[in-house]
């Protein structure tokens, strides 16, 4: 599959759609796609900073519509009530909400993926906020990880 996705939108086109899909479905990794575009491509710097760029922003769209989902889901679904129920006891482990946003978005732990569901209704971050840490953690992440088969 990822042979035919590289042979129909190039390292470039790839990027975007692995990121995407892998932003919504923490099954597949984006990391690896570039570590291994890095490795059987071998691009120039420049070409791995524009396919890690357009990563982080693919990824960023898709992690995005998660932060919103949890939005939509936690603050005016049937789990509302529950979440409020809850809020005292999450508040005791919710001191450094940025933090645990950027550990995630560059070391993974927690998930990402989970993080962004909770981001606004239980860790109370507005959307800029965890779009710029999202963003900067994740391009970091990419771009050392994609450069790694370069230097070896």
């Amino acid at each position: 599959m990822t042979s035919e996705l590289l042979e129909s939108f190039g390292i470039y086109g790839g990027s975007i759609i692995v990121a995407f899909i892998a932003g919504l479905f923490p099954l597949f990794s984006i990391e690896v796609f570039l570590v291994g575009i890095a490795a059987k491509f071998e691009p120039t710097i420049g070409e791995l900073i524009v396919c890690c760029v357009l990563a982080a922003t693919s990824h960023q769209v898709a992690k995005s519509m998660c932060y919103y989902a949890g939005v939509g889901v936690l603050e005016r679904g049937r789990l509302k009530a529950k979440l409020d129920k809850a809020r005292p006891k999450i508040e005791k482990w919710n001191k450094a909400p940025k933090l645990m946003m950027a550990l995630g978005a560059t070391v993974g732990i927690p998930p990402l993926y989970l993080l962004a569901f909770i981001a606004e209704p239980i860790m109370q971050m507005r959307f800029w906020m965890f779009t710029a840490i999202v963003f900067a953690g994740r391009l970091g992440r990419f771009f050392v990880l994609a450069v790694i088969p370069l230097l070896l």
